[in-house]
C-alpha cells in the first residue's frame, strides 16, 4: 500500500482555492468603503483630508480584522468538523488527522492554524517541509502534532514513515534566505534613490489643492510647503538635499537648482526661473 501522506503541490493547490474563498467575505465588506473614502479623498480639499483619510486607515484595519477572523473560523472550523477538511482539501481529495489517525478537535486546528503564522514568516520555509520532511509535513504539521492524508484514510490506518530530503531543504531554505535578504536590500537601496523620493513627492504634489490653504507638513520624510508662488517639497539623501517645485497654475514639477543637488537624478527637469528664495532648503 502506498504512504496515504500529501505532498507540497497538491497541498498548495488546496490552498490557493482555499485563500480566495476565505478572502471574499471581507473584500465584500470593506473594499467598497475603501473605495468610497478614496472617492471622498479626492474631493476634499487638503485642509479637511484628514478625515477622510482616518476613515480609509480604519477601514483598512476593520479588513485586516475581519481577514484574520474569517481565516481562523474557516480553517478551525472545518478541518476540526466532519469532513475533516476545507473546501479547497475536500476539492484535492485529502483531509487533516490527528497522531491517532482521527478527527482533530477545534482546539488543534485553530493552533494549527495560527502555527502557520510561523511557516510563513521563515520565508515559506514551514510550507516547503512538507514536501521534503518524514510523513511530508510541514512546520504547522510538527507543532499541532497532525498529519494531511488522503479523504480515503480510514483511523487505525498505517502511518509509515517515508524517505525525509534533509540535505534539499537545507539548500532550498539557503537560497531562499540569500534571495530575500538580496530582494530587501535592492528595495532599501531604491528606498533612498533620489528618483523614488522625487516620484513619491510628484505625486503627492499633484494630488493637493493648490486654491486651498495647505499647512506645512512632513510625510515619509519629504517636507511639504506651500507659498504664493506654489508648493514646494524638500528631502535628503545622504549629504545632498533636493527641492522640488509645483508653480501655480502649472502641471509639470520641476527641480529647484541649488548647490549640492544634481536634479538629473531626480529624473524632472531644472525649474526655468530664478528662485526666490532658499528657505525652503533643509
Amino acid at each position: 500500500m502506498n504512504a496515504p501522506y500529501i505532498g507540497f503541490w497538491k497541498r498548495a493547490v488546496a490552498f490557493v482555492i482555499d485563500a480566495i474563498l476565505v478572502s471574499i467575505p471581507p473584500a465584500v465588506i470593506c473594499i467598497p468603503l475603501m473605495v468610497w473614502q478614496g472617492v471622498k479623498i479626492g474631493q476634499t480639499g487638503a485642509d479637511a483630508i484628514s478625515g477622510p483619510v482616518f476613515m480609509l486607515l480604519a477601514t483598512y484595519f476593520l479588513y485586516q480584522v475581519l481577514a484574520m477572523v474569517c481565516y481562523w473560523l474557516y480553517f478551525a472550523l472545518l478541518e476540526s468538523g466532519a469532513k475533516q477538511a476545507t473546501f479547497g482539501k475536500r476539492i484535492m481529495g485529502i483531509k487533516v488527522i490527528g497522531k491517532d489517525g482521527g478527527r482533530i478537535g477545534f482546539g488543534r486546528a485553530t493552533g494549527r492554524t495560527f502555527a502557520k503564522i510561523l511557516s510563513y514568516i521563515t520565508l515559506y520555509i514551514g510550507y516547503i517541509m512538507a514536501g521534503l520532511t518524514n510523513r511530508k509535513r510541514a512546520l504547522h504539521d510538527y507543532i499541532a502534532e497532525t498529519y494531511v492524508v488522503r479523504a480515503d484514510f480510514q483511523p487505525g490506518d498505517e502511518l509509515p514513515d517515508t524517505p525525509s530530503h534533509p540535505w534539499w531543504l537545507a539548500i532550498i531554505s539557503l537560497l531562499l534566505i540569500v534571495g530575500m535578504g538580496s530582494l530587501m536590500l535592492l528595495g532599501l537601496l531604491a528606498q533612498e534613490n533620489p528618483a523614488t523620493k522625487a516620484g513619491q513627492a510628484v505625486i503627492m504634489m499633484q494630488a493637493f489643492d493648490e486654491n486651498a490653504e495647505m499647512e506645512d507638513m512632513e510625510i515619509n520624510d519629504i517636507w511639504y510647503s506651500q507659498d504664493k508662488d506654489g508648493i514646494r517639497a524638500t528631502f535628503e539623501n545622504g549629504d545632498d538635499s533636493y527641492t522640488l517645485f509645483l508653480p501655480k497654475g502649472a502641471k509639470e514639477v520641476c527641480c529647484e537648482d541649488y548647490p549640492n543637488a544634481d536634479c538629473e537624478e531626480t529624473g524632472l527637469s531644472v525649474c526655468k526661473y530664478p528662485s526666490v528664495s532658499n528657505k525652503y532648503l533643509l
